[in-house]
Parts: structure tokens; sequence; C-alpha cells
């Protein structure tokens, strides 16, 4: 092998240690002990810290036991042994060494094995005999681009861990809406849960006071009976609700209806409601919808939400109209108000992250951004505009026949695309 020198030595010296004072390990296999040596030579002048193996098996034994930061390795296209693509292939099969820079030394003349060196993962070629200069640049350039790599790696590394540190937040954030809202029922709730209890409390007395009168008739007893089970009917219902609600479980597909879905919500909501100024919710359910797969406790948080923005849009003395309504393969769902509206700069903004139109709210600005997640979550499509008439409408198509697969909605989760 020649090796030309012209003369560059300084040239080449001076562009060593550009990673620094941290050693640079390169490994070389050559069966020509000349060349070994001579390569050897070169590149130990330039401050790199070299190993040499006269084989290209034994290179591999060395590489697969070291525990060192390898940033070249050198190897003989055709030596005797272990040729070069299946040296390459199997470096290229540990994950070690999957990026590693490979520089291969060939001859012209080997073009097909040259093709089949860089379909195993060759980086470059060096053509023998080798040219000092030439081999020098692009060992400082491949090890540059090594380098590179490693900083990338390490930069994606931290922003990984930043993602998963933003994540933890915006579920804390998410889950904080949820909070929020059953906070805003809670005075509500105890006064509506109450009033039944007042009724099962008085019944108790009334049929008390006759019992001692030795005046319980047939009449009076069974109004006592369908009035106490009409307010313990009044009691279950709103705890089912409550209770599915606030429920822990996230991300159960199952089968269920939409519409079953929506009168829990509307069942919880008017509780809310007797804490604001005569708010009324008018429901019509397209009977005809089948159920569906989907994440009843996502969807239940995500209508929730969609009344409380409506609610909280109306000033006074207003409705809020749940309908839904099956056209085709497709459920629609439309939850209207006659409130303020939308301005119109704040429709284009209204499901993006942290936005939000209340100067003064406990809300974080998630709500619109959460469901708008849980919408795409079930593979559908959410659109907000303003009524003619006033108010805002928020319309909500749903495949009719939707299938999810529950490992891949978890796979989604917060990837929620807000």
């Amino acid at each position: 092998m020649k090796i030309n020198n012209n003369g560059n030595d300084d040239y080449i010296i001076n562009m060593a240690g550009y990673a620094g004072s941290q050693a640079i390990n390169i490994v070389i296999a050559d069966s020509s002990p000349a060349n070994l040596e001579l390569i050897s030579f070169h590149l130990q002048a330039c401050g790199y810290k070299v190993v040499q193996f006269s084989k290209n098996c034994e290179a591999l034994n060395y590489l697969e036991s070291s525990a060192e930061k390898i940033s070249l390795i050198i190897a003989e296209l055709m030596p005797d042994g272990i040729a070069g693509h299946e040296f390459c292939r199997r470096l290229r099969n540990n994950p070690k060494y999957k990026f590693t820079p490979i520089l291969i030394s060939s001859r012209l003349s080997e073009l097909h094995d040259k093709m089949l060196v860089m379909e195993a993962g060759a980086d470059d070629f060096i053509n023998v005999p080798i040219d000092r200069d030439t081999l020098i640049t692009r060992t400082k350039s491949l090890i540059r681009t090594q380098a590179l790599y490693d900083e990338l790696l390490d930069k994606n590394a931290k922003i990984e861990a930043a993602f998963n540190k933003l994540k933890s937040a915006q579920d804390t954030l998410v889950n904080n809406e949820k909070f929020i809202s059953i906070g805003a029922m809670a005075q509500g709730l105890t006064h509506e849960i109450y009033n039944p209890l007042t009724i099962i409390g008085g019944n108790l007395e009334r049929l008390g006071l006759r019992m001692k009168k030795n005046s319980v008739d047939e009449e009076f007893l069974t109004q006592i009976i369908n009035s106490t089970r009409n307010a313990v009917k009044r009691c279950t219902k709103i705890v089912e609700a409550l209770e599915t609600y606030s429920a822990e479980k996230i991300n159960v597909i199952q089968r269920a209806n939409i519409n079953d879905i929506l009168k829990k919500v509307a069942t919880l909501f008017a509780v809310k409601l007797k804490m604001m100024n005569s708010i009324n919710i008018i429901e019509k359910y397209d009977e005809s919808i089948a159920e569906i797969d989907c994440d009843p406790q996502a969807l239940q948080q995500a209508f929730m939400h969609l009344m409380t923005n409506a609610a909280e849009a109306i000033e006074n003395n207003g409705e809020i109209v749940i309908a839904t309504a099956l056209t085709g393969r497709t459920i629609t769902i439309t939850v209207s108000d006659n409130g303020a509206g939308f301005k119109e700069n704040e429709i284009s903004k209204a499901f993006d992250p942290f936005y939000s139109t209340k100067q003064q709210s406990l809300s974080t600005g998630l709500g619109l951004a959460v469901v708008s997640g849980v919408v795409k979550l079930h593979k559908s499509e959410i659109d907000i505009k303003n009524n003619p008439s006033g108010g805002a409408c928020v319309t909500i198509k749903i495949p009719a026949e939707l299938k999810l697969d529950e490992d891949s909605v978890k796979k989604r989760l917060f990837n929620y695309e807000y």
C-alpha cells in the first residue's frame, strides 16, 4: 500500500481535537501488517487512540466485548476470513454499533463487492493504494458525523425527558378541569339529594303518626310508597351519574350508546344548573342510534365540558339544547345554547390549549382542547360555529359503526392532538 505525503501535516494535526479532550477511539482491521502499521501511525499522529487487528473476526470479537465508545471502524473489503459485507452486517445487528461509522478500504475493481458492503451498512470507501490526506480527511468527516449524531441523541433524550414532564403536567391540568366541574356541582348536588331525602324522612314521620293513631289505610300507604320510591329513584339516578363521571377508569373501550352517555351527563348537569339563572336543558335524541365502540368516561367528560361552556355563556334565562341524529353511517351530536356566542376571532382559537375567553375563572383553558382530543381519539370530527339566532353550536360527527382497539387508544392517550 502506498500512502502519499503532500506536506499537509500541520493542517491535518490542527484539525484533530475538534471533539475536545475526550479520547477518540478507532478500531482498524487489516490483514497486511504494513498497511495496518502505516494507517495506525498517521491516525495516531492526529491524536486518535487506535486499536489494531490483523483479522476482521478479531476486531468483531473485540467490538462485541468492548465497553469503550468507538468513534470509527476501518476494515478491509476482501480480507482472509470474514468479508467486508458480513463484517458490516454483524456490526449493524448490534444496537451498540447501529450508527457507528464504518470505512472500508478496497480496490477499484471490486465494484460488485462494494455494492454488497454498502447494502450491509458501510458508510464510505477509501481506495487502495491509500492517499494519506484522503484517509485523514474521510476519517475526520466520519468522526465529526458520529459526534453530531451523538449530540443529536443527547438532545433527543433531553427533549423526551422534557416531553414526559410536560405530559405529566398536562395530565394534571386535564384532571383539574374535571375536578373543577365536580367542585362546581358539589353545592347543587347537596341541595338536589337533600330534597328527596327530606321527602323520604317526611314520609316516615307521617307513616309513624298514622300508625300511632291506627289510621293507616290502603290509599295512604300507596301514596307513601310511591312518593318514597320516586325519591329513592331520584337519588339513585344522581349518584349513578356522578359515580360514572368521577370514575378513575380511562381508556377502557366498551360498547355503549351515545344517547345513554348524554342522558347521564344531562341528569348530572341539571343539578349544576340549579345554582345558575334559570337555564333549561332540552333533550332531543334519535332512538335509532345503536351502540358503538367508545371510551364512555372520556366522552362523558367531553360532553360535560361542552355543557359547562354553554351554561357559562348564558347570563340569564337561557336554554341548552342537546340533540342526536343518525344520518347514513354518521351519528351527529349537537350541543347548542342561546348565549352570547363567540366573537369571529375567537372561533379559530376555541380548541387551542390554554385559550379561554373567561376573565375570572378557575379553568385552565383546556376544556375544549380536551373535547377536541377525545373526539379525535374516537376517529371523529368536531366543528363550532355561532347560531344565526344567537349563541354557539358545537357539532360532533362520530362513525355509526366505530371500531376501536384498546391498545391503540392507550398509545394515543394524550397524544390527544391539542
